[in-house]
């Protein structure tokens, strides 16, 4: 799930400037062409012979401090995320086409008429980071953990519920989880309902997630979020690093896991530590930090440092607006649609669709860097995405006609549409605090609606701090209409975890019964035929385009800020080869380059 100038100007000067270029009735198509080309390399090699060990600084740069749910299972956002991806180890690798490979800590083959996964530990040696044995008992627990009734965190979905026997523990009718069958103290048969394609890609349908149980089972599990475990205090984990220091909300640092399977960091210590956006740029070029990635409305700011060199790829990440239109039913485990929403009627949805230009946006104030996306599936997806998929190009009449066609229509001649029935219409809509481009593109945005006559107003008059954020739109606040939000995709495309009805994170509450045929034919056997796939992704991007419950704003590629005394980085997708590791990372100098 996730988050984060043009030029310094002030934030309105800049919405003027956009503003301009919005007010004509002129139309803007959605860029396709080129979405899957980057500005820069995606690796790079610096000279100078690498020094013994060293301290790697590496700033994650967000306007919100770090949260502090250092566990996988529980991580919920980006900047946690970035920690515990070093505490914690996926069960598997993959390959750059995002294909599960057999190395790593674990194997996993698939018997696909039979229904089931094998999970095969690939050494018996394994050791948790405080010296515990790693057996298949921790993996099998890991289930138990997200599958608990009371487990707080937003990972149990469809796919955890695909294995036989879930529902019934999950209810708390069965102790333990019928389809999952301990072969050994190193193997693992997982029964599933149904076989889906999803299950042979990195973050897919068969988890990857490891906890130690030694220490989770002896807490109970509506307190795992709060326990020192969780929290940095002494987490235990199997990846590269453990939590040396940290200063709450700020920073991290970490040194090598003596006992990680792949051997000893190259690296004395890494320190991670949050860095506002607006002001990473100068940190950069001031020689603080070694690797970073880099905001897109900074372009002009940082495309001429000399002491770094900048690598990129495209992001399996969008942004998006997405339109609250019912509520999570905790009892039920599943969201449900309110028909009587404000924004239930889709011709409303999609004239504030095509309302706005992204892509203005994008060349505006994000340097090129960011545009205007046609489908939720994005370019990154490059098997699956449809080029040819209609979007929402900006066209300020047709979002015009819809409205008046759909009966909202100004009644009181002051530029605003009322409802249909003539009350007033006031949509309240949120937005994260990240970066001055990030507020001149929200103000934009309220400035090309109200050009349509729609009165869209900030839920509480400002933008929200990202976690306050997020905390607002999942408890469904009944006071927000609609939000802008993004998501960090994975690799895995299948709809069911965002979009699905028993999906938490699809915090717009919207599902079919024709949206739920559609993410049932993804996730099938028959989809395991790549034509096949690709025809139901193809009627899925169509299905979420006419519905618009959602619709993408913006993607494009990310671009990594490289201090010149790292000797290798890249950005290539594929956890199999690991030249760019935390482990292998190697420094030429005691210090940034300045």
């Amino acid at each position: 799930m996730m988050k984060r100038k043009w030029l310094w100007l002030p934030t309105a000067a800049v919405a003027l400037t956009l503003a301009a270029c919005g007010s004509k009735t002129t139309t803007t198509k959605t860029t396709t062409e080129g979405a899957d080309k980057t500005k820069f390399v995606s690796e790079v090699t610096h000279d100078g012979e690498p020094i013994k060990g060293g301290t790697l600084k590496y700033a994650i740069v967000s306007a919100s401090p770090i949260n502090g749910l250092f566990i996988d299972e529980l991580a919920s956002d980006t900047t946690d995320s970035s920690v515990a991806g070093m505490i914690d180890e996926s069960m598997f690798e993959y390959d750059d086409n995002r294909k599960l490979v057999n190395s790593g800590l674990a194997s996993i083959s698939f018997d696909v008429e039979g229904k089931t996964a094998t999970v095969k530990l690939n050494s018996q040696d394994y050791k948790w980071s405080d010296g515990e044995k790693f057996t298949i008992d921790d993996y099998i627990f890991t289930y138990e953990g997200i599958g608990h009734k009371d487990y707080t965190g937003v990972r149990y979905d469809g796919d955890f519920k695909n294995i036989e026997g879930m529902d019934e523990y999950h209810k708390g009718k069965a102790s333990t989880i019928s389809g999952l069958e301990k072969l050994d103290d190193y193997t693992v048969k997982i029964h599933y309902k149904e076989m889906t394609p999803s299950m042979q890609l990195a973050g897919g349908s068969v988890s990857s997630y490891v906890m130690p149980k030694h220490v989770f089972s002896k807490i109970p599990v509506a307190e795992w979020e709060q326990s020192d475990a969780v929290r940095g205090k002494s987490n235990v984990g199997l990846g590269a690093y453990t939590i040396e220091t940290m200063v709450p909300g700020e920073s991290v640092t970490f040194v090598p896991n003596a006992n990680y399977y792949k051997g000893r960091s190259n690296l004395d210590k890494v320190v991670m530590e949050v860095v506002s956006p607006d002001s990473i740029v100068s940190e950069m070029k001031a020689g603080k930090y070694d690797i970073a990635s880099m905001p897109s409305a900074q372009y002009d700011s940082f495309k001429d440092l000399t002491n770094v060199t900048f690598v990129s790829s495209l992001q399996s990440q969008y942004e998006y607006i997405g339109f609250k239109l019912g509520k999570w039913d905790k009892e039920q485990g599943k969201n449900i649609v309110d028909p009587n929403a404000k924004m239930s009627d889709v011709a409303l949805r999609q004239a504030i669709a095509y309302a706005i230009d992204p892509d203005t946006a994008g060349k505006n104030l994000y340097n090129g860097l960011q545009h205007g996306t046609n489908s939720i599936i994005i370019p990154f997806f490059k098997d699956i995405y449809n080029k040819d998929q209609e979007g929402f190009d900006y066209n300020p009449e047709k979002a015009k006609k819809l409205l008046d066609d759909a009966g909202y229509k100004d009644v009181d001649g002051d530029g605003l549409r009322e409802n249909k029935d003539g009350s007033k219409l006031k949509i309240n809509f949120a937005a994260r605090t990240r970066d001055d481009a990030n507020e001149s593109l929200i103000q934009q945005y309220l400035l090309w609606w109200k050009e349509v006559g729609l009165d869209v107003q900030l839920y509480t008059g400002r933008t929200l701090e990202v976690n306050n954020f997020y905390d607002k739109v999942e408890a469904d606040d009944p006071e927000i209409d609609m939000f802008a939000a993004g998501w960090a995709t994975g690799y895995d495309p299948n709809p069911s975890g965002l979009f699905g009805e028993d999906a938490k994170f699809n915090m717009q509450r919207y599902t079919s019964p024709e949206g739920n045929t559609l993410i049932e034919k993804i996730s099938s056997n028959e989809a395991f035929d790549d034509a096949k796939n690709i025809q139901f992704y193809k009627e899925w991007q169509k299905y979420v385009h006419d519905q618009a419950f959602i619709f993408p704003t913006l993607t494009g590629e990310s671009v990594t800020a490289v201090n010149k005394r790292v000797k290798y980085y890249d950005k290539k997708i594929g956890s199999n080869h690991d030249e760019s590791s935390m482990i292998k990372l190697q420094l030429t100098a005691n210090e940034p380059v300045k």
